[in-house]
């Protein structure tokens, strides 16, 4: 089948997304070029987006654009992550501040690009880079001869987003008209990563009116080579959405909110820094963010997928999650004492402002609910000393416990993962008893080799009880004698 013929109906179905429901009218699902340039600019000047599982595009990519791995974007762009802080959100926010290709004039003043977080001078000699690059790199001929594939990406993302009609419930839930227009866009520059982003542009197409973007990170293909999606990234599409909202309603009450949200941040760290939640304004537009598609899930979904929900959330360090989210449940069954979320959020500071004392019996009440490996078959030692005759790793809970998603793990190092490939050498096989308080571990062993591996990411992935808490981190080492 030909590529024409492989999009022509899913080009489609995307195009009947706008006729399908009416409030959805000012909603367009379109792959974009100028994000895919401004994440390979910044990936080539070492600004994240390195993440890449699409292999026949990122392979494109490499081809065309590493020659300008010296270009004078590049290097600016590196600047702007190392000096300024640009990274992740701030460079898909900085994306949508230019017109689409070929012309990637700006669409705001420089000044005024990233809530004047970078000068406007240093942002206007980056744009007018940006520009060269896009020139020099051939990058609108590089872009056309990709668009079967950003098409077809697009049009894989148009389905679960028609069906779930998620804008019409968040413009219900935050009890606001729908004053923006919304663009739902694939990135495939970066395979993982989810963003919205927001723009009021003040020149060119749309002037004054509100754009929020909500740029979603693919994870997988089609045998054919084609991105992907499936229905659970209505779940994302929701967080990135609800950004547009309770992002404003956060910082309009930054005073009052800054101080309990630094303890929380700082109480919790070593959980936040690894998914790049630094600052206590990042921790509170998550914390909004997260409880408000906790009620998406109690609304759409079982009882069961929100109780994993909730687990997964404080696996990932967010122990108050369930609570605020009850909050927002509150919120929804006082709607005629509330008509929006606006003017119930002095509850949601009281909520915060009693948060930090309660920290440590939140992680102590968390940390008592956690199965711990009793034993292993292993000889005692930090390290294990075996030989390459053993097959066969038996790990003993203290509690039934079951798998969820990535059991055994690479060595995991402030956060990062040592390598990708799961499980890890020298595992080939993970099995649970029908108990569920006793794994086996299949192993490969090469003689004189050293091996080291976890059972469980730092963010709650693995092993986990019914209740969904899941097991500490547990580090394995072996060496194995030379024959």
């Amino acid at each position: 089948m030909t590529l024409a013929r492989r999009i022509a109906p899913l080009a489609a179905m995307c195009l009947a997304l706008g006729s399908a429901h009416a409030q959805d009218a000012t909603v367009r699902v379109a792959a974009d070029p100028r994000i895919e340039l401004m994440a390979i600019v910044f990936r080539l000047g070492g600004g994240g987006f390195d993440q890449t599982n699409y292999v026949q595009y990122d392979s494109a990519i490499r081809r065309q654009f590493d020659p300008f791995r010296t270009h004078e974007a590049v290097a600016l762009a590196r600047e702007l992550h190392d000096k300024y802080d640009v990274g992740f959100s701030t460079v898909m926010s900085l994306a949508i501040a230019f017109e689409p290709l070929p012309a990637l004039a700006l669409r705001v003043s420089a000044d005024s690009v990233l809530g004047r977080r970078v000068p406007g001078p240093v942002l206007a000699r980056f744009a007018a880079a940006f520009q060269r690059f896009a020139k020099d790199a051939h990058a609108e001929q590089f872009f056309a001869e990709q668009r079967p594939r950003l098409d077809s990406a697009a049009a894989h993302l148009a389905r679960p987003v028609r069906q779930a009609n998620a804008f019409e419930w968040i413009r219900h839930f935050f009890g606001v008209p729908t004053d923006r227009d919304f663009v739902v866009a694939p990135l495939l520059a970066n395979s993982q990563g989810n963003y919205g982003v927001c723009v009021r542009p003040t020149r060119g197409q749309g002037v004054g009116r509100l754009e929020c973007w909500q740029i979603i990170g693919h994870t997988k293909t089609d045998s054919a080579g084609f991105a992907v999606w499936s229905d659970d990234v209505v779940g994302t599409l929701v967080h990135e959405i609800s950004h547009g909202y309770a992002n404003p309603l956060g910082a309009a009450r930054a005073a009052q909110l800054e101080p309990p949200l630094t303890r929380v941040q700082q109480a919790f760290a070593g959980q936040m820094t690894p998914q790049a939640y630094t600052s206590w304004r990042s921790v509170l537009y998550e914390s909004l963010v997260r409880a408000t598609v906790a009620r998406f899930v109690a609304d759409r979904q079982t009882p069961e997928q929100l109780r994993e929900y909730l687990a997964d959330e404080r696996g990932q360090g967010w122990l108050w999650l369930p609570e605020l989210a009850e909050r927002f449940a509150v919120y929804e069954r006082e709607r005629a004492t509330y008509p929006t979320l606006e003017p119930f959020m002095p509850r949601v500071v009281a909520y915060f402002d009693s948060l930090p004392d309660r920290i440590p019996a939140l992680k102590q009440a968390y940390d008592a609910g956690r199965p711990h490996v009793v034993s292993t078959s292993l000889p005692a030692g930090d390290t294990a000393v075996v030989t390459s005759d053993v097959r066969e790793i038996v790990v003993r809970f203290d509690r039934p416990v079951r798998p969820h998603r990535y059991a055994v793990v690479p060595l995991f190092i402030d956060g990062h993962p040592v390598s990708l490939q799961v499980p890890p050498p020298p595992v080939t096989m993970v099995s649970l008893d029908s108990a569920g308080t006793t794994a086996r571990l299949s192993v490969t062993l090469e003689p004189g080799h050293d091996y080291v591996f976890q059972l469980n990411t730092p963010l709650g992935y693995g092993f986990r009880t019914a209740d969904g808490v899941p097991l500490a981190p547990y580090v394995i080492r072996l060496k194995v004698a030379a024959r």
